[in-house]
């Protein structure tokens, strides 16, 4: 059946299958724990332009299995106040060296430092994956929630769409309007990327939603911080795609199929 225009189609279990149906997207690695997950070996193959904030470096080089697989970093860039000396050289000193950039605003965090490079360099439009998730500190979570929003201004996602990847869950921005999001893997007989549970997340102020494919499907239902939210809902066993309708912006959730275990291989 066809969609209408103005539904926004998205398909993110692309950008973590084949790099043959993958979207060109940047991935962007943020200063927090990483493993040598299958996914992180997914997106490293898959992404077009790999990038690290800052200590993002140094996460990749202390993974605990690290024999190189990760040594083709291009760009690490922030104020440089938790790069590493050792990890410096050792980017710099790759065939190709990774470019080092000190961005010195103290204004602003690694995290948007990158967003604003990419987007310079990439002007046309390029989607991007940050890697880190929200867990430790709270104000660092809240932070990387709330540059969803504020590098998202445009209703269109002209300048590329951002998604946030934890290590159980991806979660990315909805702006006003209807949204239609494929739930299953893209590929004949993978095995699907994502896991039942689904969160519809009023961060910014109360929306009036709709929904369509969950379990507990709600019709105009007003949902705001301090009063009702839909979190925990459960994907319908048979149905390839969500669809929502949010008159504000709202944070979409979806954990992943599997938390993958840690290869020492």
């Amino acid at each position: 059946m066809a969609v209408p225009e103005s539904v926004i189609e998205w398909k993110p279990a692309k950008l973590l299958q084949s790099r043959e149906i993958a979207p060109e997207f940047a991935l962007l690695v943020l200063n927090q724990p990483l493993r040598n997950s299958h996914n992180l070996r997914k997106l490293w193959r898959n992404s077009s332009l790999r990038v690290a904030a800052d200590g993002g470096a140094n996460r990749l080089h202390e993974l605990s299995s690290f024999q190189g697989k990760f040594s083709n970093l291009q760009v690490i860039i922030g104020d440089l106040d938790s790069l590493h000396k050792d990890v410096r050289d050792f980017y710099s000193s790759q065939p190709t060296p990774a470019k080092v950039i000190h961005e010195t605003d103290q204004d602003s965090t690694d995290f948007a430092k990158a967003i604003t490079w990419i987007r310079k360099e990439r002007p046309a439009g390029l989607d991007i994956v940050a890697l880190g998730g929200i867990g430790g500190r709270v104000d660092q979570g809240l932070s990387q929630l709330h540059h969803l929003y504020l590098f998202q201004q445009d209703p269109a996602y002209s300048q590329g769409r951002i998604y946030l990847l934890s290590g159980s869950s991806m979660t990315f921005l909805l702006k006003k309007g209807s949204h239609r999001i494929r739930v299953r893997g893209d590929e004949e007989g993978a095995a699907s990327v994502f896991g039942k549970y689904v969160g519809i997340i009023p961060f910014k102020g109360p929306s009036r939603i709709t929904t369509s494919g969950l379990v507990w499907d709600v019709s105009d239902w007003q949902t705001e911080i301090g009063g009702k939210m839909s979190t925990s809902n459960h994907v319908q066993p048979d149905v390839e795609y969500v669809e929502v309708q949010t008159t504000e912006d709202v944070l979409f959730t979806i954990a992943l199929g599997k938390v993958d275990s840690e290869d020492e291989s």
